[in-house]
């Protein structure tokens, strides 16, 4: 059973980096996280609880963390991305999103929109990186508190992303008027600003 079990994860691995190095280069590609209810999943980030409530509450997906997909680094024959993220130890920061998605417990979406500025990606991401990250901030965007934030303080990952979306020309003013401090996970993804993928569930 277990080098079955260990088979199984092995092909699913397989499946992820072969999804991963098909996506278009030339596209931007938003990362949704729906964390799965563990105690892994809530020591690590405790925030999970309040995503999820939030979630019930106003009846959404309950996305837990998002990010976007910064750039393709070549490896061999793959095309492996990065993913640029608000983190809450680090701030916002580039991680290798394979090696991040093969240890995660939960479901990952990604979404292919619009064609991608590489060259206004690379200026955001270097003004963006070491930003720090606002717990008080993601709370307050999720209770509609926006006008308690001070942007000062930092940001988050549904402040980040839409953000970049801004800064490559989209227009999101159908998602809480286009506020970043008002945008939530949930917000972003029920948006549906394009093709959706489940690429990974575990």
């Amino acid at each position: 059973v277990l080098f079955r079990s260990n088979l199984e994860f092995e092909l699913k691995l397989k499946k992820l980096n072969q999804d991963l190095n098909n996506l278009d280069r030339d596209k931007i590609h938003i990362v949704y996280f729906d964390y799965r209810i563990c105690f892994t999943n809530v020591y690590h980030n405790f925030l999970m609880l309040a995503t999820k409530l939030l979630a019930f509450i106003t009846r959404k997906k309950d996305i837990d963390h998002v990010a976007h997909i910064s750039r393709f680094v070549k490896d061999g024959k793959n095309y492996l991305p990065k993913v640029f993220e608000a983190t809450m130890e680090y701030g916002m920061m580039e991680n290798d999103l394979f090696e991040k998605i093969k240890h995660f417990k939960g479901d990952v979406y990604i979404e292919t929109i619009k064609e991608v500025n590489k060259n206004k990606a690379k200026i955001f991401e270097a003004n963006f990186k070491g930003v720090q990250y606002s717990k008080l901030n993601a709370l307050l965007s999720g209770l509609n508190l926006e006008e308690l934030s001070d942007q000062s303080r930092g940001g988050f990952c549904s402040w980040s992303v839409p953000k970049f979306l801004i800064d490559q020309g989209m227009d999101i003013t159908r998602i809480e008027g286009g506020n970043p401090l008002k945008i939530t996970p949930s917000d972003l993804f029920e948006g549906n600003l394009g093709d959706k993928k489940l690429i990974w569930r575990n």
